[in-house]
């Protein structure tokens, strides 16, 4: 699937299309569209509402509409990216207008999460140390009742399918598939 907007015209009836002109928010075939489509809109949302602070290749986007934060998390977590977002109170001359949801995660140069040189040059390339926001932890450990085991075979040559809200990699394993045969 690609999303061409053309020019003026053709992109305000595309946008309609999708149903995203005064409904902000990503549609759903993003989510599915090839890893190169869906940075193409990640780099569109930093190059227009987010920051890249030089020193520590944290990047922030923010936004006032909670759908399209919600959307955005989602989007950067299918390209393997770990984003962590929060909302606090948007002020405007001193006075409450809203929220404002921040979304703060960790890129390098060759995720290519902007188009803009200005952007893009504050990357620094991958280190040595990974940091924290790169990383999932085991928080704990439990013995669970013995039960019947299903399981689930991917066919893909890396075997691995996204899981749940977080879309964390998981890979499909026979060996549970067989157990639950037996």
């Amino acid at each position: 699937m690609r999303f061409d907007l053309g020019g003026y015209g053709t992109g305000i009836r595309a946008l309609r299309e999708l149903g995203v002109l005064a409904n902000k928010h990503i549609p759903s075939q993003v989510f599915r569209a090839s890893k190169r489509q869906r940075l193409e809109v990640l780099q569109g949302l930093v190059d227009s509402d987010g920051y890249i602070e030089k020193k520590t290749n944290r990047v922030e986007i923010c936004f006032t509409a909670a759908r399209l934060a919600q959307d955005t998390v989602q989007l950067i977590r299918t390209l393997g990216l770990y984003p962590r977002m929060n909302s606090v109170d948007a002020v405007l001359k001193g006075r409450r207008v809203g929220l404002r949801h921040r979304i703060n995660f960790t890129a390098y140069l060759d995720d290519a999460v902007s188009r803009l040189p200005r952007k893009l040059g504050r990357l620094g390339a991958k280190g040595l140390i990974v940091p924290y926001s790169r990383v999932r932890t085991i928080v704990g450990i439990a013995l669970v009742d013995p039960g019947p085991v299903f399981g689930i075979e991917v066919d893909s040559p890396s075997r691995l399918y996204l899981a749940g809200e977080g879309m964390i990699p998981v890979e499909s394993t026979r060996c549970a598939v067989d157990r639950a045969s037996t």
